[in-house]
């Protein structure tokens, strides 16, 4: 291949791999590190938790609202019912293994406290790392509604 032919398959070849200054994960390792929340709309402000890539392919994830209520019976198996909601409304955790593919990222929840997702891929989309930031998209949240804007900082 010629120097000209070259150098343009590098430029194209870059362009798939970055947008604008967020540069696409281009494999699973681009993804390992231990992440916290800074923008989950559904949580409101301040949310909680940890996103923890393992270069082994797993993950575990959980979020939190910055507010959850104290239980009065300070015991977590005897939550009045709307003490229940809240927690409910107001976190969700799961975990498994994960892959990455272009700007896709697909959970494979092994477990999950919404139960209906374990067992099942979920999906996240228009996936982009930049500097110490991750952001993607959930198409469909657990709480149903449009689609999601999750924002992580890698942890320090």
């Amino acid at each position: 291949m010629n120097p000209l032919r070259s150098g343009l398959f590098a430029f194209l070849c870059l362009g798939l791999v970055t947008f604008g200054n967020h540069a696409l994960a281009q494999s699973a390792k681009d993804l390992v590190s231990t992440w916290t929340p800074v923008s989950v709309e559904a949580f409101g402000p301040n949310p909680k938790g940890l996103l923890i890539f393992q270069d082994n392919g797993r993950f575990s994830l959980q979020l939190m609202r910055a507010q959850l209520p104290k239980f009065a019976s300070n015991k977590r198996n005897a939550g009045t019912a709307d003490e229940n909601k809240e927690v409910v409304h107001g976190s969700i955790a799961y975990y498994g293994t994960y892959s990455v593919s272009g700007n896709e990222l697909t959970f494979h929840a092994e477990g999950c406290t919404f139960p209906n997702w374990t067992g099942t891929d979920q999906k996240r989309t228009d996936v982009s790392i930049s500097g110490d930031e991750l952001k993607y998209t959930n198409p469909a949240p657990s709480i149903g509604g449009n689609p999601a804007v999750l924002v992580w900082r890698r942890a320090k």
